[in-house]
């Protein structure tokens, strides 16, 4: 048996954004969800599904931290259990043709992905939970190896990272280093 965990991530990005600013006000930050696995094994595979033509934003931090994104493009009466379908399919596919993957990890406070948790666990596989306390399902929270949640890693953040800057005070001239660093 391995002794290190290798981790597959598959985040549901419509759904932890949207839970996160209705609960804590917060846009997703993928690299704190990222971080906190990577305390807990090796993450071999990054999976994130939205719309990415409406998720300007976020297209850059899921580029920066290596995320391959999964462009969903919704039909015209809506299906929005379409990204979640297309999810656990690939986590399942990824569980039968990847054996060295033996942990995964989903991001996602929806309920719909009980019976792929179930399902993995089933198949030997460690599953993680990462989404917000209050609008993660409790039976997922319940049923995954570890919920880990948002708060927690919010909780976390050094103190540089959590304190905003004051917008600047005097009205004088700017250095020149600032001025060319606008244009």
């Amino acid at each position: 048996m391995q002794d290190r965990l290798n981790i597959a991530v598959f985040v549901d990005y419509d759904n932890i954004e949207i839970g996160l600013k209705s609960t804590l006000r917060r846009e997703f930050d993928v690299s704190l969800a990222l971080d906190a696995l990577k305390e807990r094994g090796d993450i071999v595979a990054k999976f994130a599904y939205a719309n990415w033509g409406r998720q300007d934003g976020a297209t850059r931090q899921m580029a920066e931290n290596a995320v391959q994104m999964v462009q969903r493009i919704p039909s015209p009466r809506g299906d929005k259990n379409g990204a979640d379908i297309n999810l656990a399919l690939d986590a399942l596919e990824m569980a039968f043709t990847h054996t060295h993957v033996n942990a995964f990890a989903i991001v996602s406070g929806d309920s719909d992905f009980i019976p792929l948790v179930n399902k993995l666990k089933e198949y030997g596989k460690t599953v993680y939970i990462v989404g917000g306390k209050a609008f993660t399902s409790t039976i997922l929270q319940q049923n995954c190896h570890e919920f880990i949640s948002y708060e927690s890693l919010l909780e976390d953040l050094p103190v540089q990272e959590a304190v905003v800057a004051a917008p600047r005070q005097d009205k004088g001239p700017r250095p020149q280093m600032e001025k060319q660093a606008d244009r």
